[in-house]
């Protein structure tokens, strides 16, 4: 048998699959640039009253000093039975939360950089992205590319913690009725979600959607990026889990996330939605915000 014509075509046939593979990789970028320089949005969502969240409690803490809201805490509910909904949403029940503060916006790349400028911790990175990866970390962007330990470390290195899943909800505007943080229907241009309609192919800046913003006056609740909170993941805590200050599972194999992100549709980015990822994956699509308990001379 004559094994050197063969192994010449199998040659052929791999080099041509690879030539293959950088072509259409080359497309991918190709588009991917073309979609960022065309930037601007096709859908606007209506101009709100600017002076609709005058009367939250909002100040400055922490070692690199970032805007918090503070949220009242007390008998809330968690969870939905809207038809929307999915099985490890339900039930809605009453939950007690203590009052505590919540970051206004995301953690900005300019933020999370400090922190690693302080720390020494290992920088940003993304598993899978198909455009220029720098672009995701100019300074006003979220910071993506971090796991639940880097964001866990961040929140702790800035006197805060990261929020539990029952306060992430709560200040995000979940109220039982499965919707978003603006209300029960769906508003197109409130949010940074997939496609190019919003103006932005990948992350938007912290703080951007006015007309997005949660009933504590929260920035990109819903899409921008998935959030990081403290509890590790159990398909039925809403239905079996503490309703008194709940923290969540003291074990499991992956943490949760939250709000959906650029690269998600509206259904997934609901208030009640809940997500699940390994501790350790860095993300493209994946951020956070901190919180902290309310001091008590407030």
């Amino acid at each position: 048998m004559k094994e050197g014509p063969i192994l010449s075509v199998l040659g052929i046939i791999l080099l041509l699959m690879v030539l293959s593979s950088i072509v259409r990789m080359r497309e991918i970028r190709s588009n991917a640039k073309l979609a960022r320089t065309r930037q601007r949005a096709v859908v606007t969502a209506p101009v709100l009253d600017p002076s609709r969240f005058n009367h939250l409690k909002v100040a400055a803490y922490g070692r690199d000093p970032a805007l918090m809201v503070l949220i009242n805490g007390g008998e809330v509910i968690r969870g939905t039975e809207a038809e929307i909904g999915e099985f490890d949403e339900r039930p809605a029940r009453n939950i007690t939360l203590s009052p505590y503060f919540i970051d206004l916006k995301e953690v900005s790349n300019r933020q999370y950089q400090k922190f690693i400028e302080k720390t020494k911790r290992p920088k940003q990175e993304v598993m899978i992205f198909f455009d220029d990866v720098s672009y995701l970390f100019e300074p006003n962007l979220p910071a993506v590319g971090v796991t639940w330990y880097d964001a866990d470390a961040y929140c702790r290195w800035n006197g805060k913690r990261l929020p539990t899943e029952a306060e992430w909800e709560h200040a995000a505007g979940g109220n039982g009725s499965g919707g978003w943080p603006w209300g029960n229907a769906f508003i197109e241009g409130a949010a940074n979600l997939r496609g190019e309609e919003d103006g932005f192919a990948y992350t938007a800046p912290v703080g951007s959607f006015d007309a997005g913003r949660s009933p504590y006056g929260l920035y990109n609740m819903a899409g921008n990026v998935e959030e990081w909170v403290s509890d590790w993941y159990d398909e039925f805590f809403y239905k079996e889990g503490q309703t008194t200050l709940p923290q969540g599972p003291d074990v499991g194999n992956t943490k949760v996330v939250r709000g959906g992100s650029w690269e998600s549709s509206a259904i997934l980015s609901r208030t009640t939605k809940r997500h699940t990822v390994a501790p350790n994956r860095k993300e493209a699509g994946i951020g956070f915000r901190c919180a902290m308990d309310s001091p008590p001379e407030l």
